[in-house]
Formats: C-alpha cells, structure tokens, sequence
C-alpha cells in the first residue's frame, strides 16, 4: 500500500488545498497582521478538513493493520530516505533535527505511531527551512508499507532562497546617541543586504549592535520592535528593527563582596575605571582579565545588576578567594648528573597584595642549592613586578667545585604582551677550586635581560620564535677581575601541519666574556661551557670546550651552539623527535668558527600532559672526544628548547 502527503510552506497567501495537504505558516518573523488573520482563518478551515482526512485513514490504516497481523507481519521497522537538499547544504541538519532519524532503533507500535513521527518531522523540517530563507518550501512525502523494512521516503522542494532586501536598525532613546554610534549601526544593517535570509544572520546584525551599545555608554538597552516583511514575488525579505537605548549610564560605587586575605586595596588597583566615566563594557572585561591573571580567585563574578543610582551603575565584585599555598615536587634523570629532583613550597598572596614567595630545595650528584624567590606583582604600576631572591648552593663538577651564596633584586616590566624587560643588582660571594687555583671572590653586577616571546605556547610551542639577551656587568673583588658577560639566544617553531602534529624547532645561541683578559681571571661559575640536556645532547655536561692537562674542562670565554629537532605527535599523548645539535666554547673573546665543532645527533619520546610534555632523549656523540660516552640518556619535563 502507497500512502503520500504534501505539504507547503506558504508566506502572505493561503496554501493550496490538496489530499491530505496541511498549510503551514510562514514564519512569524515574516507575517503582517492582515496576512496573520487571514492565514489563522484558512489554518482553522483547514485544521477540520484534516481531522476528518486523519480519522477516515486511521480507520484504513487499523483495517491494513489487521489484515498484515492476520498474515503475520505486524512489525513496523522502516527506513529513511530525505531527498531534494543536495544543493542547499541542508541535508545534515534536518536529519539532526529528524523523530525518523533519531528513533529508528525503536520499532513504532503502530502505523499512526510512524506517522506521528513523520509529522514531527514535517513540522520541524518547517522551521528549518524558514530558519535558513526558504519561504516557499515544500515537503511531500511517502510510505510503501509493501516494502521490508516499510519505505517513507520525505521529499523536499526548498524553492529559491530568500535574500535580504533591505535592513533598517532604528536606535531610539532618552539620549542623544554618539553620530559615530548610529553611523556603525547603519554600516552593520547594510552589510546584511544581499546575504541569504537566514534568521541567524537577521539576529546577529541586531545582536552586534545591541551588543556594542553598553562599550559607548548604553548598558540598559533593549528590543523594542522587529518587523519582517516577505515579498514572494522579488524573494526579498525587509527586516526593520527599533532599538531603544535606554539612558546614558556612567560607572558608580563599587561593592566588594568575599575578600578573606586578600587585600581590599590591593584588588581596587586593578579596577580600569573610574567613578564617574562613561560606562563601558569593554572596561569591565579587562578588569576580569586583571583579577584572573592575579590567579587568587577560584571565582570571579562582576555584576552590573543593581538598580541604577541616578546615571550612576553601581559595581557589584564578588570573589572567592583560592588556596594560596601549594607544595610539589620534580623529578629529572641524565647519565651525567644521575637522578634528580626538587621540592618546593609556594605562597601566592604572603603578604595580602598577591606576593609570591617560593622556597625551593633542589639537587642531583653535581648540586644541592636551595633558593627563596619573592615576587611583588604591580610594584608602582600594573605592568611592573620587583623582584627579590637569595641562593645558597653547592656545585661540585668536573671543572669546578664551588660554595656560593647569591642575593639578587631587580624591577621587570611587560613593555607589551610579549616583551619584558629586567634589570637589578645582584652580589654574590664565590668560594671556588679549580684547574687553575683555589679562589674566593666577592661579586657586585647589574644583569639587564631583554625576553621577547612571540610563540603559541609557553611549555611546548607549535609555532613563532623567542628572543633573549643579557647583558651582565660585574665588578669582582678579590683573585678576579672585572668583566662584561654577554648571553643571546634565539628560538625558532614551524607548524608544518594544520594540526600541530608536525613541528620543526631550531636555535642558536651565542655568548662572549669581555675585559678578563685570562680566563683564570674569571670566576669558574661565570665562564662559558657546552653539553649536556639543555646544551648539546650526546655529550657529558660541560665536556664540550677548552680542557686542563688532566683533561677536566676549564670552560671558555665565548660560545656557540645550534640544534634542530622534529617533533611528532603520533596520537595525542605520544610523540617522537629526532634532533642534531652542535657548537663549542672557545678560549677567545670571540668565537673562533676555525676551532672544530662537536655535533650529536638523537632521537626522543615525549609523553604531553596537561603541565608539558615528559622528555626522554637517547643521544650520541657524532665526532666523539677521547673521553666521551658512547651515548647520553636524558629524562625531564618540558621540551628541550
């Protein structure tokens, strides 16, 4: 038995009435009320025709229910077939929003059960279509209860695709508007002229500008008034849309809500405002931005809600502070230094303002050092952090041994997003034994370090590059001598995919000692060495350079390195990445690219968590020295550049 239907979708007209046809209305965004009167008149005409229709086929379809139940073929599976939207790209979002489609697993207990569901689906195919400017659609559709599983095949004949002819956006309200104001209205309703008229994009026009408004001043406006207009001749749609502004607000008190230890005043510097400004939502945003990069919080709520005093909108902050106090622990392991680790305490609001002290004990088989690093963010500016920290190590290498202790401050400032700028003093006192003789040295510099970052990612980047340098003056009291130290370093990432699953990174990294006209003039701690995990992999740490007679490294005057890697993600947790490296120190203020350079060569796994990726590396010396392994493992967190 074949059973079919029609129906159309109908704008300022009443539909065609055939069997078993229903007229839908056109979309309520797209109906005058002299059209909606005379379309509710037909659709209640028409909604009585179609109960006798229903119950004269509910009775045929309980009759051939019967008889199939008779025959033993009571069951009521079926198949879908959605045809005609091959070229309107709608295809997936009917069968999204389709009964048929979605309940398909689940038998129906009836045939009027199966047709209830492609009436569902009629009615929201319906909506689609209007949704997406086809105002002059119809859907037909079929059932072949001969076929196994039953057959319904829907058909849809979308008709040509409504454009917007016209788009007014009407700006009303207690205040005069900004011309620049009304000006970006009028330009955002006229882009819209000519595109497909999608109820999407007529929302988002209005929605943009009722979003802009609070930036000038206009926090309280509202709809008040949509009128859409369907010409079925031309295929137009004239959309017209008053918006009343409301009254010009400015910024008013601010109210505090949930602060524990957090300093009051301390948050109040962050506000991007003041009392009395024009409001402006953009103003707002930033001052979430500055509480969420104070990382206090574990919740942030700016409300703007409270009854406007006057013109004045009062501020409501509500905040939950977050625990300030972590502890954690790290873990490394190389062939050279053996195993390794750190522990470390942390306080992020020690002092009420967002102060960050870190105390941290690390250490391994060359240096056991402990460290107190204490940061004040905002120091007479938000753009500015002074700096304090303290050292207290010991380092036993094959170059050197040496006792230290470090006091060290210094101002940084965010010139923009990613530069950063650093400058302080720094004392040091150096209790040294070396190649050449046992040496104690008091030191007083003043390091100035220049950071520009332009990379996708701080732990593990994808793709950019990163600058550094640093220039450190020291005057040395004691067996030294003065001497400038002078460090740069530039890192470079390629995204070779659009996923991120193949990336090249490269570096190269220079430094040079200047005014110690003999190396043994410099402390041992100051010089320049190679090799090592985040030097030269395939090579002991600080083998690479100038050597005593006994063959220990005594380190150099200047330095040069280069290295290149592949990373490859083979899944999202798993990578791969064979890497060459290269470089030497050199005994001259310059580097001498006469001198011969080491070269290694490897391959890694890294193992990407939420906090970077874990690095394992298995590295080989390519022209070995005399004393060098015949391979290096490396084991840490983080890339190696």
């Amino acid at each position: 038995m074949m059973a079919g239907a029609v129906l159309v979708l109908a704008a300022g007209a009443p539909a065609a009435r055939a069997q078993s046809t229903m007229a839908q209305p056109k979309a309520p965004d797209a109906i005058t009320k002299e059209e909606k009167e005379t379309e509710e008149a037909d659709r209640k005409q028409l909604g009585e025709e179609t109960r006798q229709l229903d119950e004269e086929k509910k009775q045929e379809e309980e009759a051939e229910d019967a008889k199939r139940a008779a025959r033993g073929m009571p069951s009521y599976a079926y198949r879908v077939d959605i045809n005609g939207l091959e070229k309107t790209g709608l295809e997936k979002l009917l069968k999204d929003r389709s009964d048929l489609m979605r309940l398909r697993k689940e038998e129906p207990a009836s045939i009027w059960d199966l047709r209830a569901r492609i009436r569902r689906d009629i009615t929201g195919f319906a909506d689609v279509l209007r949704s997406e400017g086809y105002y002059g659609a119809k859907i037909t559709y079929e059932i072949d209860r001969n076929a196994k599983p039953i057959r319904v095949a829907i058909t849809v004949e979308p008709a040509e695709r409504f454009t917007i002819g016209a788009y007014v956006i009407e700006l009303t309200g207690p205040a005069a508007l900004p011309q620049s104001v009304k000006d970006e209205a009028r330009k955002i309703a006229e882009a819209q002229v000519g595109q497909p008229a999608r109820s999407e994009t007529v929302a988002l026009a209005f929605g943009k500008v009722m979003g802009e408004l609070p930036q000038f001043g206009y926090p309280r406006a509202k709809l008040a008034l949509q009128d859409f207009k369907a010409d079925h001749k031309d295929r137009k749609l004239t959309a017209r849309v008053r918006i009343d502004t409301g009254p010009l607000v400015r910024f008013g008190e601010i109210r505090l809500d949930g602060l524990a230890t957090v300093k009051p005043g301390y948050v109040m510097k962050a506000v991007t405002w003041k009392t009395g400004d024009v409001y402006d939502s953009r103003k707002i945003e930033a001052f979430r931005q500055e509480l969420t990069e104070m990382n206090l919080f574990a919740s942030i709520r700016v409300d703007t809600d409270d009854p406007l005093q006057g013109d004045r909108q009062p501020v409501r902050i509500r905040l939950l502070e977050a625990k300030h106090r972590s502890v954690g622990a790290t873990a490394s392991y190389s062939t050279v230094n053996g195993f390794g680790g750190s522990v470390f305490w942390e306080h992020r609001n020690i002092f009420g303002a967002g102060e960050r002290l870190v105390l941290e004990l690390e250490g391994d088989q060359k240096l056991v050092q402990f460290k107190a690093d204490l940061t004040k963010p905002r120091f007479l500016r938000k753009d500015q952090k002074l700096l304090f920290g303290a050292e207290a190590a010991r380092e036993d290498t094959d170059a050197f041994l040496e006792y230290r202790g470090v006091l060290r401050a210094a101002v940084e400032r965010e010139v923009t997003q990613r530069l950063r700028v650093r400058l302080g003093p720094e004392v040091a006192y150096l209790d040294t034994r070396d190649a050449f003789a046992p040496s104690k040295n008091f030191l007083v510099g003043l390091p100035a370090i220049v950071t520009y970052d332009h990379s996708d990612d701080l732990l593990d980047p994808t793709k950019g590059y990163r600058l550094d340098g640093k220039v450190s003056p020291y005057a040395v009291f004691g067996d030294g001598k003065h001497f400038v130290s002078m460090e740069g370093t530039a890192r470079v990432y390629f995204r070779l995919d659009d996923g991120g699953r193949f990336v090249s990174a490269s570096r190269v990294k220079v430094g040079m000692l200047f005014g110690a006209d003999d190396i043994s003039r410099v402390p041992a701690s100051k010089r320049f060495y190679s090799g090592g995990g985040s030097s030269i992999r395939g090579y002991g740490y600080q083998a690479i350079g100038p050597k005593d007679p006994a063959g220990e490294p005594i380190g150099g005057m200047s330095l040069f390195e280069v290295g290149t890697e592949m990373r490859i993600k083979i899944s999202d947790t798993w990578g791969v990445v064979p890497f060459f490296e290269g470089g030497s120190v050199f005994d001259s203020e310059l580097p001498d690219f006469s001198r011969k350079l080491r070269w290694g060569a490897g391959i890694g796994v890294r193992y990407y968590t939420g906090f970077g990726p874990i690095r394992l590396d298995v590295a080989f010396p390519i022209n070995k020295q005399p004393d060098d392994d015949k391979f290096q493992i490396y084991v840490s967190i983080g890339q190696a550049f």
